[in-house]
C-alpha cells in the first residue's frame, strides 16, 4: 500500500494541509485500499444508529466508504466528504453519494445531518 515516509515531521493542527500529501496518497490504489482496510463492528454501527435523532449521516474523510457503506446497510442515508477525488470515484462506484472536498473547506448549503461521522479520517 502506498504511504509517505513517517520521517516527515507531524503536521501541526494549524498547518493541516501539511498531511495532504500524505492524506491523498491511498488514493493510489484505492481498490487495494478497500480491499485491505478493515470494516467496523457492526455493533459500533448499531449503538450509533440507535442512538441517532434520524437517518441522515454526514460521513467525514469517506474515503472508499468502507464505514458510509455499512451504515447505509443499517439503513442511513449517508453523504461522504472526501477530499480525494480518486477516493470518492471508488466509493460513488459502489452506490454512494461522496462531494470533493476537504472538510475545512467543504460547503454544507444549508444541510443538515442526524450524525456525523468520520471513522478513519
Amino acid at each position: 500500500m502506498p504511504t509517505i515516509s513517517r520521517e516527515q515531521p507531524e503536521p501541526s493542527p494549524a498547518e493541516p494541509h501539511r498531511a495532504r500529501r500524505m492524506a491523498e496518497s491511498f488514493g493510489a490504489d484505492a481498490q487495494r485500499y478497500d480491499q485491505v482496510r478493515p470494516g467496523y463492528p457492526d455493533a459500533l454501527v448499531a449503538r450509533i444508529v440507535a442512538g441517532s435523532p434520524g437517518p441522515d449521516v454526514l460521513d467525514v474523510g469517506c474515503g472508499t466508504g468502507i464505514a458510509a457503506r455499512q451504515f447505509q446497510s443499517a439503513g442511513c442515508a449517508v453523504l461522504g466528504v472526501e477530499p480525494d477525488a480518486r477516493m470518492a470515484d471508488f466509493a460513488r462506484a459502489r452506490g454512494l453519494q461522496v462531494e470533493v472536498a476537504a472538510f475545512e473547506a467543504w460547503q454544507p448549503a444549508g444541510r443538515t445531518f442526524d450524525a456525523v461521522i468520520a471513522a478513519q479520517s
